[in-house]
């Protein structure tokens, strides 16, 4: 039986508005009531996925900047892969100067960018982090999690995204969050490995795994799990990648949730 429910934020769990929803928020807390384990899996910084989790209001694992760091359900982080200082800055030469792509970086607690372009996918209001510049020739590349890169060039991304795995396959995992957004992290980190270890800690196999997710970046999560679910919103080369996958409602109309209450509360319905 399904016991462990893990799901994306940004176009899974969080609507369009990136927002939790009082229906989504009701459906999880009752779960979480009724002995389900949540695990929040994003590419964001353990700061802004420790917000959603405030707002639940609840207890809950996290594998945030796409699994280079996990918490447990007390807060407590228990496992971190950052990337090899040479290769955080031969990733950040790669497009230091180009004007139609934003470089940014998570270290610890700070969120630095080469350049704030609206026009490059610069969105600043998805996050309670205050971004600085950095100037390459200073800044100091050790406990980097994640590097990503934005833009609305779409073609230059995926050139990109080539260009990276050509030369950094073996120490890298390179994924697109969503087709404006290139993260890089280390090789040792995913959420499908988060979920592995999870499932160590709690000593429950994946196959008791249930998983959401839309982007690039959840593959790995979602071909792990016993059961997992792709957006109707999804990145098409997802859907294309995992075609034996179920395809659930949009996150517009609260497509984890609605699917949930279907699976595990509407018999139940005296109860909630």
């Amino acid at each position: 039986m399904y016991r462990i429910i893990a799901s994306d934020l940004d176009g899974t769990l969080l609507s369009p508005e990136n927002k939790i929803t009082k229906y989504t928020q009701k459906i999880i807390r009752f779960l979480t009531r009724k002995g389900f384990y949540f695990i929040l899996a994003s590419g964001r910084h353990y700061i802004d996925v420790n917000e959603i989790r405030n707002l639940l209001n609840i207890k809950s694992f996290m594998i945030t900047s796409n699994g280079a760091q996990v918490y447990d359900l007390d807060n407590k982080l228990i496992s971190c892969n950052y990337l090899d200082i040479n290769v955080s800055l031969e990733l950040c030469k790669l497009k230091f100067l180009d004007p139609d792509i934003i470089t940014q970086i998570y270290s610890n607690d700070q969120w630095y960018v080469n350049n704030t372009k609206i026009e490059n996918n610069f969105c600043p209001s998805l996050s309670s982090l205050k971004h600085q510049c950095f100037d390459i020739n200073s800044l100091d590349f050790r406990k980097i999690s994640k590097i990503f890169f934005t833009s609305h060039n779409f073609q230059k991304l995926r050139n990109l995204e080539s260009k990276i795995i050509a030369n950094l396959h073996s120490v890298v995992n390179v994924n697109f969050s969503m087709p404006s957004c290139l993260e890089v992290t280390s090789k040792k980190a995913s959420k499908g490995c988060g979920l592995k270890l999870i499932s160590k800690i709690l000593k429950i196999s994946l196959k008791n795994f249930i998983s959401f997710g839309d982007g690039m970046n959840d593959q790995d999560m979602l071909s792990t799990c016993g059961k997992a679910c792709i957006m109707k919103n999804a990145d098409p080369r997802l859907k294309r990648l995992l075609p034996h996958l179920e395809v659930i409602e949009d996150n517009k109309n609260n497509g984890v949730a609605i699917f949930l209450y279907n699976m595990f509360i509407k018999k139940n319905t005296c109860i909630f």
